[in-house]
């Protein structure tokens, strides 16, 4: 019999059914909560991490819950004891965002979504992106492991209690991440231990995210070799500014793989905003924001037109 623990308030809440495990805890249903699951982690977190948890289930909002599994409240052994868990909204009806942009997957789990509804998860991508961002926060691990969508192109971000939160101005850092979406200037760091991370380190993986989409799961830093120590190693390609889609690619020394959709299927201020996002110009001046994103691909989706022969088409 699982044991009965306490939210902050002193609800009680009851572990169900283990739903999945990880290195940190494990996610189960709630008894009492049918709309919600319990991440308990395996042993109780340091007091900074309780305090972070403490802060985010305080402050969860509408807007943040409708994007984000977002702690909802914190949860206690005992009544008033440490915070070894919390609770977040149960995300159901939702798969592994590969499994939208893989060619493979999409044929077979989701025949009938073309490329509005790839615009349409793109886009809610970046909304989710924007509501972290106005609430002062920062994601941090960007990867594809943290995105969820849904036959309706809804997205929802997991591991939010990996977060970097500003927390009325006491920052709780986000100390991991993914080397393929880390962005070129952090390439070389042996470690995030102790770094403030930026909006506009999110906004490459971000940008990175909306090509997987867009771009039938393409890497924008894989492509074929145009110089001798290309292609060999994708960090050191990110690193060294590699964009194989830029329109001076043949000075980086990559190029787009063969059969790749060809980049020119996008108006020319999108592909002006994936130049900004991957290459110099978005260290020094700033990649598209989140906000930028919602903007250019609304757009980019009210001009589509429907072919009147397949529903496919676009």
């Amino acid at each position: 019999m699982k044991p009965t623990l306490y939210t902050a308030t002193g609800e009680c809440v009851t572990p169900g059914r283990e739903l999945g495990k990880g290195g940190e805890g494990a996610v189960y249903d709630i008894e009492e909560f049918v709309e919600s699951v319990a991440k308990i982690y395996h042993t109780s977190p340091p007091a900074l991490k309780q305090d972070k948890l403490a802060f985010m289930a305080a402050t969860a909002d509408a807007q943040l819950l409708n994007y984000v599994a977002w702690p909802q409240a914190t949860l206690h052994g005992g009544r008033g004891g440490k915070v070894i868990g919390f609770m977040m909204p149960k995300v159901s009806g939702k798969e592994p965002i590969h499994m939208i942009y893989s060619p493979a997957h999409r044929r077979q789990s989701y025949p009938h979504c073309a490329w509005d509804f790839l615009l349409y998860v793109a886009r809610n991508i970046a909304s989710s992106f924007a509501t972290v961002h106005e609430h002062g926060h920062v994601v941090g691990d960007v990867n594809q492991n943290s995105f969820m969508v849904g036959r309706d192109s809804k997205v929802v971000m997991i591991d939010s209690d990996s977060f970097q939160i500003n927390a009325n101005g006491t920052l709780h850092l986000c100390e991991v991440g993914v080397s393929h979406f880390t962005p070129p200037e952090l390439q070389t760091m042996p470690s995030f231990v102790g770094f403030e991370r930026t909006e506009n380190h999110d906004n490459f993986g971000l940008a990175l995210l909306i090509f997987h989409v867009l771009f039938g799961g393409r890497h924008p830093y894989s492509g074929v070799p145009l110089i001798s120590d290309a292609g060999n190693a994708l960090e050191t390609d990110i690193a060294h500014f590699r964009y194989a889609y830029a329109s001076d690619n043949q000075r980086r020394g990559l190029k787009p793989p063969p059969r790749s959709i060809p980049l020119s299927m996008l108006p020319g201020d999108v592909e002006a905003m994936f130049q900004q996002a991957f290459t110099e110009s978005g260290v020094a001046t700033g990649r598209p924001t989140a906000k930028a994103w919602v903007a250019a691909l609304d757009l980019l989706r009210q001009q589509l037109k429907k072919c009147t022969v397949s529903a496919m088409h676009v």
